[in-house]
Formats: structure tokens, C-alpha cells, sequence
């Protein structure tokens, strides 16, 4: 695993149930972290999503860790055909595909860093300004 630790799974899934699907060599495991980094890719448009998942340790984002986890859960389970994916588990990978959705359109509020434009403001796709307003009166 690249970004996340087993450490990170616990609370989530059982050791017993994390060792029985991570495949030989951690294989499944190590695909199903994969799709969850792709999971991200919206965000990268306003954040920097490779640097977040850079991080290692306590330097780690909380939020970015949480979707990890729930996300990486929902493909473990999806590796394995016979098993089927617990209620829990496809609710809470439900939310966060959601919550990712949301904040990567603005409408919801994140602790992750914004990007940086070249002058030193946060990169968005709103712009402000324009022309002065139309004044219509015809006195």
C-alpha cells in the first residue's frame, strides 16, 4: 500500500476479514487502494491531491485517510466474488463518493489545502469581476 497503513483499517474492518481478502502478496489489496486514489481525481482540480497522498504519518489529512479507508474497503470487498459487500460498507462508500462530488464542486467545505495560482491566490474555477452594470434608464 502506497498511501494508507493497516493500521488505518482498523474500526473498519476486522483484521480476521482484512487478512482473508487482501489477496497473495497483498495483491487485492494493493489494487483496491489504487481505485481509491482514482476516486480522487476530481479533486484534483482545486487541490493537490498527489501531495496529500505524498504525506506519511501523523502529516497525513485526516479527511483524505477517512476516504481513503472507506473507499479502499468498498473494492476490497468488490475483489472478491463470493463475498458479498456488507450494508455498512456500500452506505459509508455511498457518502464519501458523494462528499468527494460536493467538495470538488465548492459545495462543500474541506480541510484540505486549495491549489495555488502562479501569483499566490487559491486556483478556482469561479472568476470574479466584468464589466461595470448596465444602467437602462432612459432619463
Amino acid at each position: 500500500m502506497d498511501f494508507l497503513t493497516e493500521q488505518d483499517f482498523k474500526g473498519t474492518i476486522s483484521t480476521t476479514v482484512l487478512n482473508r481478502l487482501r489477496g497473495e502478496n497483498d495483491e487485492n489489496l494493493n489494487e483496491a487502494e489504487q481505485l481509491a486514489i482514482s476516486e480522487l481525481a476530481t479533486l484534483r482540480g482545486r487541490f493537490d491531491i498527489d501531495a496529500e497522498l505524498g504525506k506519511v504519518g501523523a502529516q497525513r489529512n485526516e479527511e483524505i485517510k477517512r476516504m481513503m479507508v472507506t473507499i479502499t474497503v468498498f473494492y476490497l470487498y468488490n475483489t472478491v466474488i463470493d463475498d458479498e459487500i456488507p450494508e455498512r460498507v456500500d452506505s459509508n462508500y455511498t457518502k464519501e463518493v458523494k462528499d468527494i462530488r460536493a467538495i470538488s464542486s465548492g459545495k462543500m467545505h474541506t480541510t484540505l489545502k486549495p491549489l495555488k495560482s502562479s501569483d499566490g491566490t487559491n486556483k478556482s474555477k469561479f472568476r470574479s469581476g466584468g464589466d461595470a452594470p448596465r444602467n437602462n434608464s432612459i432619463f
